[in-house]
């Protein structure tokens, strides 16, 4: 298993994408995929027989704050510590980079998985917010 900052072809990460049924609500396609991942500021591929089976990526102004988003892993790799490796080289580049604050928003039923990482729930009277485009 390879783990690599290598911004993976959209004809790979696209299916990785898909295959988690995370774009059943923003239908993005390739294209705006492809770009969205070329816009991080750190990411993270693994590969296994050169197929891309985990991802994940920072969203930083390189100095202060750092979102983690789209931690990915194949649905036939999960549970073997991929996305857990994932995650934690992702908060080493941020403090490699020495960036403050790390966010992340958590897949309904991720929350434990990512409070073993060290992450912890915002306060109730610190709600975070999200405005989407409709």
């Amino acid at each position: 298993m390879q783990y690599t900052d290598k911004i993976p072809d959209k004809s790979e990460f696209y299916p990785l994408y898909v295959s988690t049924g995370w774009n059943q609500s923003l239908m993005l396609s390739a294209e705006q995929l492809e770009q969205a991942v070329k816009n991080s500021f750190s990411v993270i591929s693994v590969y296994e027989n050169n197929q891309l089976i985990g991802f994940g990526r920072i969203v930083s102004d390189g100095v202060v704050y750092a979102t983690i988003y789209d931690v990915i892993v194949s649905p036939n790799w999960q549970k073997q510590g991929i996305g857990s490796t994932i995650v934690r080289k992702l908060v080493s580049q941020c403090e490699f980079n020495d960036i403050r604050s790390i966010h992340l928003f958590a897949a309904k039923g991720a929350e434990n998985f990512y409070k073993n990482l060290g992450f912890a729930s915002r306060p109730f009277d610190s709600p975070g917010m999200v405005y989407e485009k409709i």
